[in-house]
């Protein structure tokens, strides 16, 4: 019968020589999850999430509603961030003008 003391040096050993085990199978074995998955590396389109290219920019597949669609999101995109300066811009310019005051 095996102490208590021999019966734990004995696991700690065995769970060593399974990490190893382990790390050494981790290093034969291939580290990007495309081998593994057997898909290339691709994104999705932002309109209709099809499968594209990595270097696709804009990231929108070939199709002319997904570029009409971007087009139009880009556009809406950009007048947003016009409006969200523009109307912040108005209110200090009316703080100023109530800060000096009538000059007369």
């Amino acid at each position: 019968m095996l102490s208590r003391k021999e019966t734990i040096l004995k696991a700690a050993r065995r769970t060593a020589q399974e990490a190893r085990a382990a790390a050494s199978r981790r290093r034969d074995a291939p580290s990007s999850r495309q081998a593994e998955s057997g898909v290339r590396s691709h994104r999705h389109c932002v309109v209709c999430w099809t499968p594209i290219p990595l270097d696709n920019d804009p990231p929108i597949c070939d199709k002319d509603d997904c570029a009409t669609m971007q087009e139009k999101k880009e556009r809406s995109r950009r007048r947003l961030t016009f409006m969200m300066y523009l109307f912040p811009a108005i209110a200090v310019f009316f703080v100023i003008l109530e800060v000096l005051g009538p000059s007369g």
